[in-house]
């Protein structure tokens, strides 16, 4: 072990993008004038009925301009979190012994340089907003299971992997469900029929915003992706969707948001795959 306390990891992976990412990613809820389809036609917000050669390039071109923002600024935000995970990473490095070589310890410490090198592959590669984000949760998963060999070697059990927010991972943690008291009998104690809106809330994991926002009927701050749409027989936009209605065999994204809920994520990163799945979608 180096001097650093195994709990510090989990304490800088869990608020350094959180706290960012308001500031500097607003979610579709706040794009979504951008993205609207207008109530008496098929066309993007501000056009009525079938859309215009002029009003659809106005159109992409505000959208393409809000992207190129919000790409540039994820982009700051990742590659100062990659840097200090980075540090992170090498601050505290293990030395193994005969007795750790074929413990949980090593699995894990691979497992979090393994995922800090698809990390850096994603950010140089980047072509589009859920990239960035997968480039920094993998980042911080890294960080997490950094600290969970830092804990295996010291002899402790590491805490329950962290569970992000569907709808954005870079919200960070998803609230957990705090289900009634059992009462007698084996029922909950005030337990009624949930409203659609509170099962909606919890069909995926979200974090408190996100949660609150499908109680309230709004949509949550969903991370966007660009996508390309067909308007009318001759006439293509580009708009902001959720990641995750991006084909699953279209983005390896949307099929484990944005690596947070697959372990062989970094791996199938360094053997190419989320390039092979982009280069898939329609262009």
């Amino acid at each position: 072990m180096t001097g650093l306390e195994p709990g510090m990891f989990a304490h800088r992976s869990a608020g350094v993008v959180r706290a960012a990412v308001s500031r500097v990613l607003p979610g579709l809820g706040r794009l979504r004038p951008l993205v609207e389809a207008d109530p008496d036609g098929a066309g993007p917000a501000g056009t009525r009925g079938r859309p215009g050669r002029a009003a659809l390039r106005e159109h992409e071109q505000r959208v393409t301009r809000e992207w190129e923002v919000l790409r540039e600024r994820l982009a700051s935000l990742a590659r100062e979190r990659l840097a200090d995970v980075g540090d992170l990473l090498s601050d505290a490095r293990l030395e193994f012994t005969p007795d750790t070589a074929e413990t949980a310890v090593r699995r894990d410490y691979v497992w979090a340089m393994e995922a800090f090198q698809a990390a850096g592959k994603i950010l140089d590669e980047a072509a589009d907003l859920p990239d960035l984000a997968a480039s920094v949760v993998l980042a911080d998963r890294a960080v997490e299971r950094f600290a969970a060999a830092h804990l295996r070697h010291a002899g402790r059990r590491p805490p329950a992997p962290v569970v992000r927010c569907f709808y954005n991972p870079l919200h960070g943690e998803a609230e957990r469900d705090r289900p009634n008291a059992a009462g007698p009998h084996g029922k909950r104690r005030g337990q009624r029929t949930q409203s659609a809106r509170e099962a909606a809330a919890r069909r995926r994991p979200a974090c408190g915003p996100c949660r609150l926002a499908i109680l309230a009927g709004q949509t949550p701050d969903v991370l966007p992706a660009l996508s390309t749409v067909r308007v009318s027989r001759h006439h293509t936009a580009k708009v902001f969707a959720p990641y995750y209605a991006v084909p699953q065999a279209s983005s390896l994204w949307s099929a484990t948001c944005c690596g947070a809920v697959d372990d062989d994520a970094p791996a199938r990163v360094l053997r190419g795959e989320h390039r092979r799945r982009r280069a898939g979608m329609t262009p």
